[in-house]
């Protein structure tokens, strides 16, 4: 039996520039002083491979291994999974310029045969990465 895929998005609009926005979302020691979700990045985000500290809803933490692609100053995205494809969790960040600052997305999207356990197990994403979107709208403009 197939799982159906799963899709998250957020997104927001910064008052800071883009180039500001990269910089904060592309530094992966500095997850630990801002963001709610992601509460620690183990690795160099163009080192190719990082782990991430993923705080889900009920709290708990999970480690996650990731494959870290860039294409800057507009686009990161993360790969993470279990071998065979059994799951695949991808969240692709991009950063826009719009007039007065920055658009920010971020899409995850999951699936896999495993997709609807691991979800069981995990939770609903949507409230962590909206307060993710939140938490860099906040870290960007405060500077």
């Amino acid at each position: 039996m197939k799982s159906k895929p799963v899709e998250y998005s957020t997104s927001a609009t910064i008052g800071a520039s883009p180039d500001r926005v990269w910089k904060i979302l592309t530094d992966a020691a500095g997850y630990r002083d801002w963001n709610p979700e992601i509460i620690a990045v183990d690795g160099e985000f163009g080192s190719g491979s990082a782990v991430a500290h993923v705080r889900l809803g009920d709290g708990a933490v999970r480690k996650v291994a990731q494959r870290v692609s860039l294409e800057a100053p507009m686009r990161m995205q993360w790969l993470s999974g279990l071998p065979l494809g059994l799951f695949v969790g991808r969240r692709t960040f991009t950063v826009n310029p719009v007039a007065g600052g920055s658009e920010f997305r971020m899409h995850l999207h999951m699936s896999g045969l495993l997709c609807s356990l691991i979800l069981k197990s995990v939770g609903n994403r949507q409230p962590e990465i909206d307060k993710f979107a939140s938490a860099l709208k906040r870290r960007a403009e405060a500077a």
